[in-house]
């Protein structure tokens, strides 16, 4: 059987068996190691205000509000896309302070 034939094989199977239980010793991650939840009620205008800022800067909501909640905190994300983000959002407050 051909690699691309085993993948193949093996995602049908996946598929068709979601609920299976996991092996013991079988680990889940999501690739990283952010494993608490914060959920946070804005209204209608805030939620807008902060989606349209994700969107400029081409990152996820959820993403734009850790960053903003971290750099708050005094945390160093240096994941370089939270990074340039970050950069764009000084420049922009840098540019309308200056204009």
């Amino acid at each position: 059987m051909r690699i691309d034939e085993l993948i193949a094989a093996e995602a049908k199977a996946s598929e068709q068996n979601k609920d299976a239980e996991l092996k013991p010793g079988t680990k889940t991650t999501r690739g990283h190691g952010r494993s608490k939840t914060l959920q946070v009620r804005l209204n209608d205008d805030e939620f807008a205000v902060l989606a349209r800022v994700a969107e400029e800067r081409g990152i996820p909501v959820s993403t734009l509000a850790r960053d903003l909640l971290l750099r708050e905190l005094g945390g160093h994300n240096t994941d370089p896309r939270s990074l340039l983000a970050r950069i764009r959002s000084d420049l922009d407050e840098l540019a309308a302070r200056v204009a």
